[in-house]
């Protein structure tokens, strides 16, 4: 049990830390998973989740690596390249975290090891679902903008 602790806290930590500082090509490697896909704007599925109500009560680690603008900055135009390029980054974060749960079967019996899997599904999915909320509505403020 505490080996799997740690083993999340220095997989969490690490990757964080690994995106963070990765190379924007790196970043932009991974631009696929980034774009919005059309069900996303359509049906409004992220209002139906009841984003807005929930998104501020999940942790930031921007604050932790003293990186990063907040969703606020989109009133500003000079900052959506910024909170754009932001977003992606926690966004391929969260989505390398739970590609590390397969690890977790090595030292664990089965059933451990997908618990471990559901873990790593729970934990990152909602900050997955934040970042391409304010992608979409980062895009949405484009549109109005562009627009006038």
């Amino acid at each position: 049990m505490v080996v799997n602790v740690v083993a999340w806290l220095c997989i969490h930590l690490g990757v964080s830390s690994f995106v963070s500082l990765a190379p924007e090509a790196f970043v932009k490697a991974f631009a696929g998973l980034y774009r919005v896909k059309r069900w996303e704007t359509r049906a409004k599925i992220y209002e139906r989740l009841g984003v807005k109500k929930w998104k501020d009560r999940i942790p930031e680690a921007r604050r932790w690596f003293r990186k990063g603008k907040t969703a606020a900055h989109l009133r500003n135009p000079s900052q959506w390249d910024l909170f754009e390029k932001q977003t992606n980054r926690s966004e391929l974060s969260h989505w390398l975290q739970m590609f590390a749960a397969p690890f977790f079967f090595l030292f664990n019996p089965p059933w451990a090891g997908w618990i471990m899997v559901a873990y790593a599904i729970l934990f990152n999915l909602p900050f997955i679902i934040v970042q391409r909320y304010n992608r979409v509505r980062m895009m949405r403020v484009k549109e109005r903008v562009f627009r006038r």
